[in-house]
């Protein structure tokens, strides 16, 4: 800055030192006021709902996925009545699970449901949509036998040279 806008700026400071302040005070109002809305972004606790809660091992594995890896009409209908009816089921929702169909014009279709690399259920569709959801009752029922079945074998089998995953039987 040169000797001539230096001097006009003190001339403006002295003339009206009450609105140049009040301008600094302004901007430090608006930083108050963004960082206060920042804060209420990022809080835990809202109106529309309580507080985040920590799962209690600190784990960050993803559970309670259900994929969907079907083509057909009555696979994805198999898909959505299944994960209707396992809505309210603890088991199937701590499950990691990909509902799986391979089709075929002359005989069906085959849908598998899976965790991992195990195959818990594996049925026949016919093209029919009643069917499918018919059996994706059925479905849930088996899922939840065979994950309550896996979960007390874990428990009870510890083999420190394998892990959670393998020790299937």
């Amino acid at each position: 800055m040169n000797a001539f806008n230096i001097t006009i700026l003190v001339i403006l400071m002295l003339v009206s030192p009450f609105s140049w302040t009040q301008g600094l005070i302004t901007n430090s109002d608006a930083r108050s006021q963004e960082q206060a809305d920042i804060d209420a972004i990022n809080q835990l606790d809202s109106s529309d709902g309580p507080a985040l809660q920590r799962q209690p091992n600190n784990s960050s594995q993803l559970t309670g996925v259900m994929v969907d890896r079907t083509i057909t009409m009555a696979g994805k209908t198999f898909y959505r009545a299944f994960s209707q009816h396992s809505m309210g089921n603890r088991l199937i929702g701590d499950a990691t699970l990909t509902i799986s169909e391979r089709p075929d014009a002359r005989w069906g279709s085959q849908v598998w449901v899976r965790e991992g690399n195990r195959t818990y259920f594996r049925t026949q569709l016919s093209p029919r949509i009643n069917e499918a959801d018919r059996t994706a009752g059925e479905a849930v029922k088996i899922v939840e036998e065979a994950l309550l079945r896996h979960q007390l074998t874990s428990a009870l089998t510890s083999d420190k040279d394998l892990g959670k995953e393998e020790l299937y039987k």
